[in-house]
This record gives structure tokens, sequence and C-alpha cells, in this order.
């Protein structure tokens, strides 16, 4: 059998996605997820330009939409608003004030958990108290002497009598 050159090839349906023969009404839309072609050969400076431009649109954009949301609030959601920052506020303040009266690092205060300052001490006391920090220096050791040195005075119980040059250079030269 021989191919006639004068007829047309029959399009199978399913192979291109229901349409039949090349009517442009009936192509799917390309996706929308995907980036349109570059125009020309690839230029960075200008694909630069055009990515500082977008996000200097993209700036301005949120600056306008948080400012009609701010403009749509309540005044009770301003209020609830503030409210919450500076009981967040109060409540860091709390913590450092804890970590420094119970004589911890400034950076383990956001450690220390509790709403009330009774809380927060308690935390703060139980941190000490785990690190070691709590420990008093109001005793010394036992079973070392407490030194009670005075400028220009002898220890207690020494005997020895005034300075005398003359006896010194004579046991150092073994008279």
């Amino acid at each position: 059998m021989s191919e006639n050159p004068t007829t047309t090839p029959a399009t199978d349906p399913a192979a291109n996605g229901g349409a039949t023969g090349g009517d442009p009404s009936t192509t799917p839309p390309a996706p929308s997820d995907k980036a349109p072609k570059w125009e020309g050969d690839f230029d960075p400076d200008k694909a630069a330009r055009l990515v500082a431009n977008l996000r200097d649109e993209l700036a301005a954009v949120k600056g306008r939409l948080k400012t009609r949301e701010d403009a749509e609030k309540s005044d009770l959601q301003k209020a609830q608003e503030r409210a919450e920052k500076l009981a967040a506020d109060l409540k860091a303040e709390r913590q450092k004030d804890a970590a420094k009266s119970h004589k911890l690092p400034a950076s383990l205060a956001k450690h220390l958990t509790g709403e009330t300052a009774e809380e927060i001490a308690a935390s703060a006391k139980a941190l000490a108290d785990e690190l070691g920090l709590a420990q008093t220096e109001a005793e010394p050791l036992p079973g070392r002497p407490k030194p009670r040195l005075r400028p220009g005075h002898a220890a207690p119980g020494d005997t020895s009598g005034a300075f005398d040059p003359a006896a010194v250079i004579k046991a150092a030269r073994g008279y």
C-alpha cells in the first residue's frame, strides 16, 4: 500500500490532550507558575536591576498593607497588642533583675521561668543552687587559719623582740 500525499494524517485526540488538529483555541494554556522566557541574551546587570526593583516594590506593597491593617484595627485590638508587648518587656526585666540578684550570668536570664516576680526569683534561686553560685563566703574552710594582719604590728603570739641587725649578721656569718 502506498501513501497518498494529498491526505492529511489523522491525529489521535488522546495524544494531544483531546484537541484535534492545530486549532489554537483548543490548546491548553501555558502553566502560570513558570516565569516567562528571557528576551534576548541574559544580562546579569539587567537581572540584578530587575530583582532590586522588584524587592523595592515588594517592600512598598508590604508597607502599604501594614498601614491598611493598622488602620482597620480597632482601638481595643491596638490596646491589646500594646499590653502584650508591655507584659513581655516586664517579664524580661524581671528575669534580668532576678538573675542579677542571684549572681547569674546575664545570658541565663532568658531561661528563668515564671509569670510573677516571686516565681521568677524562685527559678533564679534554683538555677543558682544547681550551678553552685549560691555558696556563701561567710565561713572560711575548716582547718585553715584566718590571718589577722595589721601593718606595723607583729602577729599575735609572736614573742620575738625588736629587730636587731647585728644579731642577724652574726647568725648569717655563723658566729
